[in-house]
């Protein structure tokens, strides 16, 4: 969907993540799962690096390459300078987030293959020669503790700025921290996380938090607007189609591009199909289980006070108030299911 409608209702949220973490400020994005986090990322390092190749694991060209100065005026401010070295890690596991961030600094020449356990003639390589493909069982089959091993040194040893982006730093453990705080402190991490669990407070407080929230109604209508007119998209009523898409998505983009790749594969989608739409992410019901325990218990309490008290009016008004409860009870967990 985004190939079609690009990142709309994102600019400011995009400029503003862009400005902390040219600050150098450590991020976080927050929101739930499906509002559009990674995409994001996504657009805040092409807007940091407008050079940067889509969706690599692996860090951007090195600045120490092989050609001769002469070919490269700025050798000099280079040197003084180096380029940021940027990792882009999409795997959501933690032993995969270890692999790819080894995998994005060997092939940036920031760690030596003689630090993952690799034969010491990788060394003499080029960064741009080392082939992965051979070396990517090797490096899987080593434990966290290896790969940590070999990971903070070379980070702390680089001269040059290193930014790490982590599509899903959720299923982070308290036996993780220690590793990523050494990471924090010599690079830059922006990370997703769809909840920042307890017990990992020393690593959130090092990181600024931004919230993703929904999508306003008139950025979702701008998406289906485009989506349906670049799609071609035959549509009875097109008003009717995207305030179903604006209702039943609650401005969750996961779920805005579930129901439009839905509905794209139909010839002609008519008023009884848009009426039928619907997704999870936009329904909203009220729980009223505590509301029912509490009357309940009331009851209950009601009906013994008047045993006690010996009061038969007092008995059997909380007899009919629980014939009540009970029948409203029951409507309403039909009209949920029917909601269902």
């Amino acid at each position: 969907m985004q190939a079609l409608t690009g990142l709309i209702g994102r600019d400011a949220l995009v400029e503003k993540i862009v400005r902390e973490v040219r600050k150098g400020r450590h991020i976080i994005l927050t929101g739930t799962v499906g509002v559009g986090k990674s995409a994001l990322l996504e657009a805040v390092l092409a807007r940091l690096d407008p050079q940067r190749r889509d969706h690599l694991p692996t860090a951007a060209d090195d600045a120490d390459g092989e050609a001769p100065p002469a070919a490269r005026p700025d050798a000099e401010a280079r040197r003084r300078h180096p380029a940021m070295t940027t990792l882009h890690i999409l795997d959501h596991q933690a032993k995969g987030q270890f692999v790819a961030i080894a995998r994005g600094l060997l092939e940036s020449g920031v760690i030596k293959p003689s630090s993952l356990d690799l034969p010491e003639h990788y060394d003499e390589l080029a960064p741009a020669d080392i082939e992965w493909a051979k070396l990517k069982r090797h490096v899987n089959r080593l434990s966290i503790r290896d790969l940590t091993a070999a990971i903070v040194p070379a980070i702390h040893a680089h001269e040059g700025p290193i930014l790490i982006a982590v599509d899903d730093l959720t299923d982070i453990t308290p036996t993780l921290i220690a590793f990523w705080l050494a990471i924090l402190a010599k690079a830059q991490v922006i990370g997703c996380a769809s909840q920042k669990k307890q017990g990992l407070a020393k690593l959130w407080w090092k990181m600024t938090e931004i919230e993703v929230p929904p999508l306003p109604p008139e950025a979702t209508r701008e998406i289906v607007s485009t989506y349906i007119k670049r799609k071609g998209m035959l549509i009875e009523a097109p008003e009717l189609f995207t305030g179903q898409v604006v209702k039943q998505s609650g401005g969750n983009v996961q779920a805005v591009r579930d129901m439009l790749d839905d509905a794209s594969k139909e010839r002609r989608v008519d008023k009884r199909k848009i009426r039928e739409m619907r997704h999870q992410a936009g329904l909203r019901y009220l729980d009223f289980t505590p509301v029912m325990i509490v009357a309940t218990a009331l009851i209950v309490g009601t009906r013994y006070l008047a045993i006690g008290l010996g009061d038969t009016a007092l008995y059997i008004l909380a007899g009919m108030v629980a014939a009540l409860v009970m029948a409203l009870r029951m409507f309403l967990f039909r009209g949920a299911g029917k909601a269902n």
